[in-house]
């Protein structure tokens, strides 16, 4: 029986993050959160695998000088012209860099990143990886006219945003994604101020609030996010830092990781969640099932495997009661795809909560959900998925046959 996790997917010296893993700053965080937290649903995967970040918006107010370059490079990939795309954003990213970020401003990062982004988009794996190196090196201690310039907040969200695409193309390299996904989520940390938390000490004369300088273990949901950061710009690293984990077998440190993106997607008491943050909850939530079992089998972790995966249940039914977004012209249509996550984890869920009950004995309850997830599964395409749970039911079938023989 297998248990089965979600779905998943330049010039200069260039600077990279260092492997710090475990993170110290991870565990100072985040290293109490298996021992007090109950394995119930606590409230509030993989956008998946891709830290899934919108890293440009519009050309319109940059310098004359790139203009009609990148006009003609975004005409280009809209109409599916690749390589005169990479031919002419190249051009404009190295004009770009020609430029000093005063030229460029205001929020000259921006910019220039998203150039590299939408670059690196059209260009071979190899060549986009090094124009995304070179971008975020920019952002930091770059030897060149950028490194005088300071950037803002926002613009070192989007250094984030670049890291986090850094490490999904290096996630064949031994270590190389947990490098950049480490460095990502320890930064977001920073920015969000989870490090620095106001506590209130009483100080004799009266309680008193001081700000601790070592980071603090913190519920991310509970921390009140400056306005240029979403909750996505926390999120996403979180749970791609914890989808790396997992890969490797380090259970202790990708739980706690899937345990803070949950709680970022359903922040307790919050109804308004929309159908796409519902779906990826549940995601993690089979997810966090899966490392569960991992564990040897114990009837209480059995029990604590299944009650994650009950819950993933629950969140996917009732992201089925919310009304689907409106698209197109007026708002005419519904936006069906809203639910593609949760029609693809459905099927996985209820092979995984199949499993337990199998093991638990309880057959009757195991062979409907087999049917169910097979039927899901092959409803979206899911062929993998449709295989195991026919190979399910043929083994709960012989089990069944052998007892009443």
């Amino acid at each position: 029986m297998s248990f089965v996790k979600s779905v998943e997917r330049a010039s200069g010296r260039i600077l990279r993050p260092h492997l710090t893993s475990p993170s110290r700053v991870l565990v100072a965080t985040f290293g109490s959160q298996l021992s007090s937290q109950p394995y119930s649903y606590l409230g509030r995967e993989q956008r998946p695998s891709v830290c899934g970040y919108q890293f440009y918006k519009s050309f319109t107010l940059w310098p004359k000088e790139l203009r009609d370059d990148l006009r003609a490079g975004i005409k280009a990939r809209n109409q599916g012209n690749i390589s005169l795309s990479e031919r002419y954003l190249t051009r404009a990213y190295q004009t770009a860099l020609s430029m000093p970020p005063s030229t460029l401003s205001p929020t000259p990062y921006l910019k220039l990143s998203g150039i590299a982004a939408v670059l690196a988009e059209v260009s071979p794996e190899r060549k986009a990886r090094e124009v995304l190196e070179d971008v975020w090196n920019k952002g930091g201690a770059s030897a060149d006219d950028w490194a005088s310039y300071t950037p803002t907040d926002e613009e070192r969200i989007r250094r984030v945003a670049i890291a986090c695409k850094i490490a999904e193309l290096s996630s064949h390299e031994r270590n190389e994604d947990e490098k950049w996904l480490v460095w990502a989520v320890e930064e977001v940390l920073k920015l969000a101020g989870a490090g620095t938390q106001n506590r209130s000490v009483d100080t004799g004369g009266g309680s008193t609030d001081v700000q601790q300088s070592q980071p603090a273990q913190v519920i991310l949901a509970e921390l009140k996010l400056p306005p240029w950061m979403s909750k996505d710009d926390l999120g996403v690293p979180l749970a791609a830092l914890g989808n790396v984990y997992a890969r490797k077998g380090q259970i202790e440190y990708a739980m706690p990781l899937y345990l803070q993106a949950i709680s970022l997607l359903l922040p307790p008491g919050r109804q308004n969640v929309s159908i796409q943050d519902r779906c990826e909850a549940a995601q993690l939530m089979n997810n966090l099932s899966e490392l569960i079992m991992r564990r040897p089998p114990t009837p209480e972790i059995r029990h604590q495997a299944e009650a994650w995966a009950r819950k993933a249940l629950d969140v996917i039914e009732g992201a089925g009661k919310v009304p689907l977004p409106k698209s197109g012209w007026f708002g005419y249509s519904e936006d069906t795809s809203a639910r593609n996550t949760c029609d693809q984890v459905l099927g996985v869920v209820l092979f995984n909560i199949g499993i337990l009950r199998e093991m638990d004995s309880d057959k009757k309850v195991a062979r409907a959900l087999f049917e169910k997830s097979a039927q899901q599964c092959a409803r979206v395409g899911m062929n993998e998925g449709v295989l195991q749970a026919k190979e399910a039911l043929r083994r709960v079938g012989r089990t069944q046959d052998e007892k009443t023989s």
